[in-house]
């Protein structure tokens, strides 16, 4: 029988990933996914600042290679939150929470794990689920990007900073126009861990007003 369609894509995906530079070294340097050096890229090239003693949320954690390389920089003063509606295994120095961050309930726990501390720095690598669909699959991305920023918006103190994925197209222009009213700085930034075919790119909203 011939492979289905969406087989046909599936095969062609692993190949590909299996094949990526940066898969093969996260496997040899043991970290959980590809897309921690997204971060410890934007880290070291591109100004985001974290400090030994400072409170980071990682919304949509899973499967917590950023959470790990924040618990890192943090150290044992810190305090790191993850939040992810998917399970993950424990992470040193980081609280997990298994919940939607959206949600009521979400956000109890998180206000919860903080007991009273201000956040120096929400990151989010949250992709919305594709649906193949541009038009809807970007809504559903700004849409996302929204709530990470009122989250942002309630939770850091003055002069701190967002971390967000983002697509380019319909909506776009007016959430970065919004980041700048709200933040001093905003950079667009595409990791060189990114593959060259997707979408994907990341705003850097540093010095909450």
């Amino acid at each position: 029988m011939k492979k289905s369609k969406q087989a046909k894509k599936t095969s062609v995906w692993f190949q590909r990933h299996s094949k990526d530079a940066h898969v093969k070294q996260a496997k040899r340097e043991g970290k959980r996914s590809r897309a921690a050096f997204k971060l410890t890229e934007i880290i070291t090239r591109h100004g985001l600042t974290i400090q030994a003693g400072q409170v980071v949320v990682d919304l949509g954690c899973a499967p917590g290679s950023w959470s790990v390389e924040l618990a890192r920089l943090v150290g044992k003063n810190g305090l790191i939150i993850g939040i992810d509606l998917l399970p993950l295994s424990a992470i040193e120095g980081v609280q997990l929470i298994r919940a939607d961050f959206n949600s009521e309930e979400g956000q109890q726990q998180l206000k919860h794990a903080l007991a009273g501390r201000v956040v120096d720095l929400v990151v989010s690598d949250i992709a919305p689920e594709m649906s193949g669909n541009k038009l809807v699959d970007q809504m559903r991305m700004i849409g996302l990007n929204e709530m990470t920023l009122h989250f942002a918006q309630t939770h850091l103190r003055t002069g701190g900073c967002m971390l967000v994925k983002s697509f380019m197209g319909e909506g776009y222009d007016n959430f970065r126009q919004t980041l700048g009213q709200v933040f001093s700085r905003v950079k667009h930034i595409k990791p060189a861990a990114s593959r060259s075919t997707s979408a994907e790119f990341f705003l850097l909203a540093q010095g909450l007003k």
